[in-house]
């Protein structure tokens, strides 16, 4: 597992792109995959970079939950 570098946090926080990182900060998604499917949040924190992205999602008051890239979509 890959944390990002400080830099490419902040970046993604930013909003700014990085390579390989489909979402932004604060994009709301639904997860559509795993323990937590069809649970809706917000994206707070760039976990993982490599070999996967990863990212933590609020999905509810203070409770963030890791979901890969692969496992989010776009909320409606």
């Amino acid at each position: 597992m890959a944390a990002p570098s400080p830099e490419i946090a902040a970046a993604w926080r930013a909003g700014r792109p990085v390579a390989g990182v489909t979402f932004a900060h604060d994009d709301l998604v639904t997860i559509m995959a795993g323990e937590h499917t069809g649970n809706v949040g917000s994206l707070v924190a760039l976990a993982q970079v490599e070999p996967e992205v990863v990212y933590d999602v609020e999905i509810d008051t203070n409770f963030i939950v890791p979901a890969g890239q692969a496992q989010i979509e776009l909320a409606d």
